[in-house]
């Protein structure tokens, strides 16, 4: 007597086109479901791309592209540690220092055509200036070999009645700043100079002159100083090298910190209200995968009385929510992004038209968030579709062909 053949598992190719052919047996079912999964998918994309890109957006405008790597320096409330020229020299000897910008702060008055403000005066080098993030209207900043020009602010310029930040360039203003009772060579200081250029920065009025005002009155310490490091690992080491001089510091990686974390439990939010259309999605997944399962009971059955393995059912259904999870995984991304990309620019054609200079994006769509998002429906598919496929795995081939 011959030994009984051993049934062949059904091919992949095979198993993929009957898999295909019942999903489109029923298309009305088909699509509710996979219109369920774009809704979730989609909502969980839309929401969490939102808050990625809103939390890059603010990280951009509060960091600059070389401010991350500076470090904000201030001498505590001490009478013997002063921040002045040999304390701003040492720290730019040290190992990690690519430059050191210096600034004088210092509350004084302006005159322009009868007109008089009260402003605080900055004092500051080309590298503290570089590094401050000043958003230039008009004009041009301060250089170092400068002696008689400024920049001002907007906010000064309005309290001067002047509105068109043009036409106060080469204009001259009358600058007059106390600095008595520091040890400096003079007690006040007054000049005219030049306006070459116009910042929008504070709501106060600001004034920035040349540092070499302050160095040359022998005003004898600095009220800050930017440290700018090589790279952004270095900040904290050399943090600590600058505090073991007696100087208080503050960096921009402080702020980041602390948007991060912010942003993350705001994008956490945002995916859990997505997650709510994820639900329903895989309720809805789950009861076509059940209600296909109970309508196909004597094809199955069939199917494994001509030789199918309990194997083959199994990875049938697995192979049908594979497809369903995937497809409405990659349409709802490709909706949301383009939803997202809608919304954009609605907001710069309306940012556009009321005076905001240059576009920005609302939305950030990495690729980890693409991939982590169809990998994650196709888990939730295989979990799904568990009981329903060891279900049809167990099916009895003669209980199943005795049903009408």
């Amino acid at each position: 007597m011959k030994p009984r053949s051993k049934h062949k598992a059904i091919s992949l190719k095979l198993l993929f086109f009957i898999a295909t052919r019942n999903l489109l047996a029923n298309k009305l079912r088909t699509f509710l479901t996979v219109f369920g999964i774009v809704i979730g998918v989609g909502a969980i994309f839309f929401l969490v791309s939102f808050g990625l890109g809103l939390q890059k957006l603010v990280t951009e405008q509060v960091v600059g592209d070389e401010s991350i790597k500076a470090i904000d320096v201030t001498s505590p409330n001490s009478k013997i540690i002063k921040l002045n020229s040999d304390a701003t020299n040492k720290m730019g000897d040290l190992g990690s220092v690519q430059r050191v910008g210096k600034s004088y702060s210092f509350p004084g008055s302006l005159s322009y055509n009868g007109a008089a403000i009260d402003m605080v005066t900055y004092g500051v080098d080309e590298t503290y200036q570089d590094l401050s993030s000043l958003n230039l209207s008009a004009g041009r900043l301060l250089k170092n070999t400068d002696s008689k020009q400024v920049v001002v602010n907007r906010a000064a310029l309005t309290s001067l009645g002047i509105s068109d930040d043009k036409t106060a360039l080469g204009k001259t203003i009358e600058v007059v700043i106390p600095i008595s009772g520091i040890g400096a060579n003079q007690e006040t200081l007054k000049y005219a100079f030049e306006i070459v250029g116009v910042v929008d920065s504070g709501s106060g009025g600001e004034l920035f002159i040349p540092l070499g005002i302050f160095d040359a009155a022998g005003v004898p310490y600095y009220s800050q100083a930017k440290v700018v490091v090589e790279d952004t690992t270095q900040v904290s080491a050399l943090r600590k090298q600058i505090e073991s001089l007696g100087f208080e510091t503050a960096s921009p990686v402080d702020t980041l910190d602390q948007i991060n974390q912010v942003f993350k439990f705001f994008t956490i939010v945002l995916g859990g209200f997505g997650a709510i259309g994820m639900i329903v999605s895989v309720l809805g997944m789950f009861n076509t995968l059940t209600i296909s399962l109970l309508e196909r009971t004597q094809e199955i059955g069939l199917m494994m009385a001509m030789g199918s393995r309990n194997r083959d059912m199994r990875r049938l259904f697995v192979l049908e929510a594979f497809l369903l999870s995937v497809l409405g995984a990659v349409i709802g991304i490709l909706l949301a992004i383009a939803g997202g990309e809608i919304v954009n620019q609605i907001m710069n054609s309306l940012a556009r038209q009321r005076g905001v200079e240059g576009g920005f994006d609302l939305f950030s769509t990495p690729l980890w968030l693409i991939g982590s998002l169809i990998l994650f429906m196709v888990v939730v598919g295989m979990l799904v579709v568990f009981f329903p496929s060891r279900r049809a795995a167990r099916i009895n081939p003669l209980d199943a062909l005795r049903r009408e």
